[in-house]
């Protein structure tokens, strides 16, 4: 049994695949097993990762018809075999050291959970094969854990991805179906079910920010719709829990719908989801203002939403997207 699986949901990346599967070839810790879902791509991108299946035996490829990434890495979380887990997507990348830290940090601190910091790169990165100093690491309850994370300001975030977990946290527990914001809806609980979780700042993940991705592409209103149930539905779970995470929670309820408001149009097609967002400011805009947690951007959006309608809408639109 490989002391770590690692899950790589892939549609339609034949341009990156190869960088994303030779950072694992080139990690220094070596016991682990890729295994990379193919979620009914139509370009070459399976037959680079076939390649590497046929050529080292930690990795796999799985072919099944495309269900979005929720449902393909819900079948590496299937067949998973390793004590632990990490989920890397198709088009990013992670440093040589990526696996060794994370695995050396959970064991240092006996924690379920391990998680480093990411760096943003673009469509034309190579990699150079360095391998970043280590930053000492930081031992947090799972309760500071998931609050961070809800407050959307540093490590951990809310992502899938940059963090080792458990595997037995993943017990019965899956990526909900149907929405590109499944880590949302599901990493916040899975932190919060953690017995410690172990951070360093060093930037280990690489994450590419690419035009074409999903979350860079125009959302239709049934995602925006999703976006709107799922913060509403964190908000509630967190809510009974502690103040400190009704706090967080609403603090990322506000945010949501504030991101609402600036990523949709004025217009009868999204005008319930709107008025949803609308009214959750209102209603939690005054309590919000005062949690020094919250950041900067968000504290003046709620200053201008004391505006009138219009020119709320308009100022949000403009300066702060």
């Amino acid at each position: 049994m490989p002391a770590i699986s690692v899950i790589i949901p892939m549609y339609n990346t034949e341009a990156y695949i190869k960088d994303c599967l030779d950072s694992l070839v080139a990690q220094t810790f070596t016991d682990f097993e890729a295994i990379i879902i193919d979620d009914g791509s139509t370009d070459g991108g399976a037959r680079i990762a076939a390649s590497y299946a046929s050529s080292d035996t930690r990795f796999r490829l799985i072919g099944q018809p495309n269900k979005g990434p929720s449902e393909a890495r819900n079948t590496g979380l299937k067949i998973m075999r390793g004590e632990y887990v990490t989920f890397i997507d198709s088009d990013d990348c992670v440093t040589p050291n990526y696996l060794e830290t994370l695995f050396f940090i959970a064991q240092l601190h006996q924690a379920d959970i391990a998680c480093c910091k990411s760096q943003n790169i673009d469509e034309n990165y190579v990699a150079d094969g360095n391998t970043p100093n280590i930053a000492v690491s930081k031992l947090l309850t799972a309760e500071e854990a998931a609050r961070i994370a809800l407050y959307q300001d540093r490590v951990p975030d809310y992502s899938a991805w940059n963090k080792l977990y458990k595997s037995s946290l993943w017990k019965n527990k899956f990526f909900p179906a149907g929405t590109i914001y499944e880590d949302f809806a599901v990493i916040p609980e899975i932190l919060l079910a953690a017995n410690k979780v172990a951070i360093t700042k060093s930037k280990l993940y690489l994450y590419r920010k690419r035009a074409g991705s999903e979350l860079a592409t125009q959302i239709d209103r049934k995602k925006i719709v999703l976006l709107l149930d799922i913060a509403e539905n964190v908000f509630e779970a967190m809510k009974p829990k502690s103040k400190a995470l009704y706090k967080a929670a609403r603090s990322m309820l506000v945010s949501a719908s504030f991101s609402i408001l600036m990523r949709t149009q004025d217009t009868e097609e999204f005008a319930e989801c709107r008025q949803r967002a609308l009214k959750q400011i209102r209603k939690y805009r005054f309590g919000t203002f005062f949690d020094m947690s919250i950041r900067m951007r968000n504290r003046m959006a709620i200053l201008i939403s004391y505006l009138p309608r219009f020119l709320f809408l308009k100022l949000l639109k403009k300066g702060l997207s």
